[in-house]
């Protein structure tokens, strides 16, 4: 893992970008939306503790033609969480990713990182907006190990989770270290600068609710193979053996979904290999055909 790059990506997830407003249910539900660019749309999810700034990196390298959309995840960047701690689904993340492509205007190609992946996924599956086509990069719906009977490779999910939630119950600081080093390796979470540090710790109770919302999620691969738009699996070759277990599940059970591993990746590809995100971006996008 790319300890510099890293940085670089929790650094940029400190960055807040513009705001749209739309009214919701009489109140004003605020995310965060930034837009460039002409051409084919693509929005892009951050994942946990993260904001539409990770995909800097990505968008320098992506080159013209395409119109982009960044934004923020529930509770992280400007984006408010409607998420109530106990009570926290997926719809209401569906909800949120719908209200975007209403604004946006236009079904666009969805692209997702980790839990933006997994959102992705189950907007793809349930949302009333369908995409144009998917590219999950790093995406993590464990719940699928389960479904698929995977149980080796979740429990490796299950001794991670577990001490975090004790830890984070009982008042500990630096409980998020168990999600960043799991997913960067031992040692991640010190190497992060203080500043960097503090914002995962800040957003620590937004990651939780991410992570009781979308554990329930366990899709059979029947529901998987009704996903009928162009699909893009993406992993690090070097990422953690669940997660690359994970891809392969997608691979296998969405229709002609392409499998791409990135050598020498980790889970933070958009940072840590933003020149080849990009170019499966292109070759993605630019193979859909138009209607």
């Amino acid at each position: 893992m790319c300890r510099g790059a890293l940085a670089t990506w929790q650094r940029n997830a400190t960055q807040s970008a513009l705001h749209q407003e739309v009214v919701v249910s009489e109140q004003i539900l605020a995310f965060d939306y930034t837009e460039a660019g002409s051409g084919p749309a693509i929005l892009f999810l951050p994942g946990s503790f993260g904001t539409g700034a990770g995909w800097k990196a990505v968008l320098g390298h992506l080159g013209d033609g395409y119109r982009t959309v960044t934004t923020s995840l529930l509770g992280y960047g400007s984006t408010p969480d409607t998420r109530p701690d106990g009570n926290a689904t997926m719809a209401q993340q569906v909800d949120l990713i719908d209200r975007i492509i209403d604004r946006i205007g236009t079904s666009p190609h969805v692209v997702g990182h980790s839990y933006g992946g997994l959102s992705a996924l189950v907007h793809a599956l349930t949302g009333q907006r369908r995409p144009r086509s998917l590219l999950l990069v790093e995406a993590n719906p464990l719940g699928l190990l389960r479904s698929a009977g995977d149980l080796a490779h979740y429990a490796m999910f299950e001794a991670m989770t577990r001490p975090y939630f004790a830890d984070y119950a009982r008042g500990d600081a630096e409980a998020p270290r168990h999600v960043i080093d799991f997913y960067g390796g031992l040692g991640t979470f010190d190497s992060m600068p203080p500043k960097v540090r503090s914002y995962v710790v800040a957003t620590a109770a937004v990651n939780v609710r991410d992570w009781s919302s979308g554990t329930p999620f366990e899709p059979s691969r029947e529901t998987l193979q009704s996903i009928a738009i162009p699909t893009t699996v993406v992993r690090g070759a070097d990422g953690h053996p669940a997660m690359r277990r994970i891809a392969e599940l997608l691979h296998d059970a969405i229709p002609a979904a392409r499998l791409v591993t990135i050598d020498g990746g980790s889970h933070f590809l958009p940072s840590s290999h933003a020149a080849e995100i990009a170019a499966v971006i292109r070759q993605h996008v630019d193979g859909v055909p138009t209607t």
